[in-house]
């Protein structure tokens, strides 16, 4: 009897110690991670000081990656994150931009970056557009990859990823936007030099061109 007593308490314990060492191991690796995207959007947020506002546009870039953008027109500041499912179901960040000034006088903007996760660099292209003819914003990347970027809340996004083995971004080349109306006809064109258009701008242009 006490040689049995003995064995359930040793086989107790020992699973007092693996449920011990699974909650350390989850306390480190996701003490951050929420199973709901959105929560890790706001805690995200709250660590840059930035109020609250909902998801506009998702985009997955690849390996379990996917690319925010938060579109906050009561504070009128825009950005974008990264984040990443972990086991299937946890959801952690992995950085990004914050705080950038939305002007409803800019017609379109034009902004680029990337980030490194492991063997991948995750690019991405985001933006503003106030011009309601707008219907499709087209991005070239760099290596001549063209891309249809996700549109919505006056905010534009795109999102891709390529192996770091592979060729690196060429100094002379440069990323492009395209914006079209409903007919397909092109209305503004951006680059990584000059990134945005405002309406002040386009007045001016049109003046211009009919004298």
């Amino acid at each position: 009897m006490q040689t049995t007593t003995k064995i359930i308490f040793g086989h107790l314990i020992r699973w007092l110690l693996i449920l011990l060492a699974c909650s350390i191991i989850y306390s480190a690796l996701f003490a951050q991670s929420s199973i709901r995207v959105e929560k890790v959007a706001q805690h995200a947020l709250d660590m840059m000081e930035s109020p609250y506002a909902p998801i506009s546009l998702k985009s997955k870039t690849g390996q379990g990656y996917e690319l925010l953008l938060i579109v906050d027109h009561k504070h009128e500041l825009q950005h974008q994150l990264f984040v990443k499912r972990s086991l299937g179901f946890f959801w952690s960040s992995r950085g990004g931009g914050f705080g950038m000034k939305l002007d409803p006088q800019i017609l379109l903007s034009f902004r680029t970056g990337m980030s490194t996760f492991g063997k991948y660099r995750h690019y991405y292209a985001v933006g503003q557009l106030n011009d309601p003819n707008i219907s499709r914003v087209q991005i070239a990347w760099w290596d001549g990859y063209e891309q249809d970027a996700l549109m919505k809340d006056g905010g534009y996004l795109a999102g891709r990823s390529i192996r770091s083995s592979t060729k690196e971004q060429s100094a002379s080349r440069t990323n492009k936007v395209y914006a079209y109306d409903a007919n397909g006809q092109l209305l503004y064109e951006l680059n990584d030099e000059q990134r945005e258009i405002k309406a002040d701008a386009k007045s001016e242009t049109e003046m211009k061109e009919a004298i």
